[in-house]
């Protein structure tokens, strides 16, 4: 029992970070430059480029609507964490889009900030999704996609991400949708690197503590024989 309380409290330990930092970054680095890495965020970049609402605020709409989408599709485990996930997310944007009020970019240059911030987009994703859970938004259509194929997760969110980045691209010109399709790349590209590395790193710790007890296992026979 204290063994799966420890491990449900860690999992949502991980969204709590992961959700943390994908808002910390979409707020300083892909908001100030109005850049699409796909997602819901994307989205809401979009149509704010024709309502007056803010990208937070949009991206509180879109991300109700699909969270109903998780429930019926993934499962209600799943989908609880992917709630979690997704209002903590959200929060997390709204806080940052308060206290990080800028005249100005942080980092000037668009390709640089879209670098940047979706390296860590691509941490914090691939943190939730080995937990099974997500920021919400259309993580939650790669989700099912995943479910019902043998895709890993990045390439999923690729399928689903790429034509918001080619709609927004569309409305901005060529610069704009360079920056924001090298950042989708490197989002999606590395949310699989990311978790690989997780499961590699926990298998290691896995087969390392089997190790000693079969060690130690060993010895205590050798000395019961004597």
């Amino acid at each position: 029992m204290k063994i799966e309380n420890k491990k449900i409290f860690l999992e949502y330990f991980l969204i709590f970070i992961g959700s943390a930092i994908y808002a910390l970054s979409t707020v300083i680095f892909i908001f100030p430059h109005s850049l699409l890495l796909g997602g819901t965020s994307g989205v809401s970049v979009i149509l704010n480029s024709f309502i007056s609402f803010s990208p937070g605020k949009i991206l509180v709409a879109i991300n109700i609507l699909l969270i109903v989408l998780a429930f019926i599709f993934l499962g209600k485990g799943m989908a609880i964490k992917t709630l979690v996930g997704s209002l903590l997310t959200t929060v997390f944007v709204g806080a940052f889009e308060e206290l990080f009020t800028f005249t100005e970019p942080l980092v000037g240059g668009m390709l640089l900030s879209s670098v940047i911030g979706a390296s860590l987009i691509a941490l914090a994703s691939g943190i939730m999704f080995y937990v099974d859970s997500s920021s919400g938004g259309t993580d939650i259509i790669a989700l099912i996609i995943k479910k019902f194929s043998n895709l890993k997760i990045g390439k999923a969110l690729l399928v689903t991400d790429v034509l918001i980045v080619i709609v927004g691209g569309a409305l901005s010109g060529i610069t704009f949708l360079l920056c924001s399709f090298v950042g989708l790349l490197i989002k999606t590209l590395g949310i699989d690197a990311i978790i690989a590395v997780i499961k590699k790193s926990i298998n290691g710790d896995v087969k390392k503590v089997r190790t000693e007890k079969k060690r130690k296992n060993i010895e205590n026979t050798r000395v019961s024989m004597f």
